[in-house]
């Protein structure tokens, strides 16, 4: 069976899932990576998880597991409230889940059960003692995993009092609340970047998919789902070095909690994380008082003894005169109370006893002030995750829009320059390009390439991917023709500060000579966006900006004489171009702030020629690079969404 059958199935074979489990078990980190996967149970003895086989297995059914072969796959993990319900899918994989999920349960009570149901057999062949055997040893193997329990829990209170940072605290309890990635193996660290964007595509896919399916009980179907869902990525629960390395420098993956973590995130397909920070307030001094008052005792039974050996003389029967004896003696204390056999006469000692009882019972408010402590930090770790995640979904977005395939060879090559890498991404039923982030605001590269009025047109395209990625700005980058040649040169650049639909006209007879009267809208873009781009333009060094009105028409115009009528009509117009006049009616429906920003290709007259088309474009991209550079876009108004 190939790879691309197991995914298109969701049915991957015990036979490769064991093969797989025994890779990651030999990875470099293998080891780690199977406790992360399988973390210890309640009982201190066994896996709260099922064999790894059983996970993948699972998943795969549940569609968790993005499989790209033995050697390349991870491992998605909902939140506890998110299970699938056991019996979903038949048979089979309810007893595969009880597997998986309730591994510990089975290890307790599954080989105590089998003794008695033994021992039950044994009687009727009256095979006494083989029957009270299988009991003793059923009782014994109780007894064995209760005390796993004791040395899990002692275990689990050391470790939640020691000093811990908020990385690791929310490696333990975050996955609790947030999808997880516990388990990555990759033996390529090259193809870290493929495998976290199909990660990321997997997780937007369990979260729509769950979100409709609540939905339909309820009577309802949405249209189109939003997905925010943080994934968490354990970083202990990546196989190799180099992997670990790599996936922190992917984008889109943040670092809340500070570089070399227990934690690293993938963000809902919107944004990036912002800094860390690191939390020293702790309980560690709950230990420190524990362990120091364990010495004061030790130290003290020295001096117990020694005063009741010096001051009893012959009689020294009931006192504490040995170091075993004055230990045994502190240690009553401890409980409020002297032995009944043995009490200190020697001046000082009985109040010694008393101090020793107040110590006693001063570990109750450090034991509370302790317990305070790790509760504030866990606190303000799962704060300091949310404010991070509120953060992140608040990051302005900016749709760039292109009409034409050169403008957006010519947009991607301008963010190539700059060090990005775009990668494309569906955005059903369209491709889109995303550019990372610059300066605070996440962008995306949206190309409209049919005519305006098919599905692949301006406002189609720009219709659909603001209704799916809710972008707060709207550019429309690419070329228009000028129309001042001589103060203008081709390679500037056009804003608009009004767009005129040109294409809209009433044709009337005045003295027998036909008289055009323009009637399409003149909209004016985004007031914020101009005067960013304004602003911009006064420490831009590049080709000049001219910033007016731009016609707009769904004409293409190659003619001197519908040029001059156009200067004619229109003296104050910088520029013309195709797609500028149907942006407004999108922004406005989808309360989209806009702009279009274009470079001059040519003149719209009878030389038009594509010879400064692609420069153009490079220009006006560049431009609007620029603008977003000086960051003025990082922080949306209150009045944004």
């Amino acid at each position: 069976m190939t790879t691309a059958e197991v995914v298109d199935s969701r049915h991957l074979p015990f036979a490769v899932a064991r093969a797989a489990a025994r890779a990651v078990r030999r990875a470099e980190h293998g080891r780690q990576a199977y406790r992360t996967v399988r973390p210890e149970g309640t009982m201190g003895w066994f896996r709260g998880r099922g064999p790894l086989g059983v996970m993948l297995v699972v998943a795969a059914h549940e569609g968790r597991l993005v499989w790209r072969g033995p050697d390349s796959f991870a491992l998605l993990k909902p939140p506890m409230t998110m299970d699938e319900p056991y019996p979903a899918g038949g048979l089979r994989l309810l007893l595969l889940r009880i597997v998986d999920r309730r591994w510990e349960t089975l290890c307790f009570a599954g080989p105590p059960a089998l003794a008695v149901v033994a021992a039950l057999g044994c009687v009727p062949l009256h095979l006494w003692r083989t029957a009270i055997v299988l009991a003793l040893l059923g009782m014994l193997y109780v007894t064995f995993c209760v005390s796993g329990v004791v040395a899990a829990g002692f275990r689990g209170l050391l470790r939640s009092l020691r000093r811990r940072r908020e990385g690791e605290l929310a490696a333990e309890s975050l996955p609790a609340r947030q999808w997880s990635m516990p388990l990555c193996h990759e033996t390529d660290a090259g193809r870290a970047g493929d495998l976290m964007r199909e990660v990321s595509d997997r997780l937007s896919r369990l979260v729509v998919r769950r979100v409709r399916a609540a939905s339909e009980p309820q009577g309802g179907q949405p249209d189109g789902v939003f997905v925010t869902e943080v994934l968490l990525c354990l970083v202990n629960g990546i196989t190799t070095t180099a992997m670990r390395d790599a996936v922190p420098r992917q984008q889109r993956v943040g670092l809340p909690f500070g570089v070399g973590t227990d934690v690293v995130v993938l963000e809902p397909r919107d944004q990036v994380p912002g800094g860390a920070k690191r939390t020293f307030n702790t309980a560690s001094f709950f230990l420190w008082y524990v362990f120091g008052s364990a010495g004061v005792l030790l130290m003290l039974a020295h001096l117990v003894a020694d005063q009741e050996r010096r001051s009893c003389g012959d009689r020294c029967a009931g006192r504490p005169t040995g170091y075993g004896e004055a230990l045994r003696w502190l240690g009553q204390r401890l409980l409020l109370s002297d032995p009944p056999d043995l009490r200190p006469q020697s001046p000082g000692m009985a109040l010694l006893g008393w101090l020793v009882s107040i110590m006693a019972l001063m570990t109750v408010p450090v034991a509370v002030v302790a317990l305070q402590q790790v509760w504030r930090a866990a606190d303000r770790m799962n704060k300091r995750f949310d404010e991070e995640t509120d953060a992140v979904l608040a990051r302005p977005k900016i749709l760039l829009l292109v009409a034409t395939q050169g403008e957006q060879r010519a947009t991607l090559d301008v963010f190539r320059r700059r060090g990005a890498k775009p990668y494309l991404e569906r955005r059903s039923p369209h491709t889109v390009h995303r550019l990372g982030t610059v300066a605070g605001a996440e962008l995306m590269l949206a190309s409209a390439v049919g005519d305006p009025s098919s599905s692949a047109g301006v406002a189609q395209v720009a219709t659909s991917i603001i209704s799916q990625w809710r972008p707060r700005y709207l550019v429309l980058v690419g070329t228009c023709f000028g129309l001042n040649p001589g103060e203008q040169a081709l390679g500037d650049i056009a804003v608009s500060r009004q767009t005129r639909d040109v294409a809209h006209q009433a044709v009337t007879d005045v003295d027998g000579r036909a008289h055009r009267l323009d009637r399409g809208p003149r909209p004016s873009p985004s007031a914020e966006l101009l005067g960013v781009l304004t602003a911009a333009a006064d420490s831009w060094s590049g080709p000049a900006v001219h910033i007016g009105p731009i016609l707009g028409a769904t004409t293409l115009y190659r003619s001197d004489e519908a040029i001059v009528e156009l200067r004619r009509r229109h003296p104050d117009a910088v520029a013309g171009d195709m797609e500028s006049h149907l942006l407004n009616g999108v922004a406005a429906t989808r309360k989209v702030e806009w702009i279009a920003v274009r470079g001059i290709a040519d003149w719209g007259n009878a030389k038009k020629s594509d010879t400064h088309r692609h420069q153009a474009a490079v220009n006006a991209a560049e431009f609007v690079l620029h603008a977003i550079d000086l960051g003025l876009l990082s922080h949306p108004s209150d009045a944004s969404r």
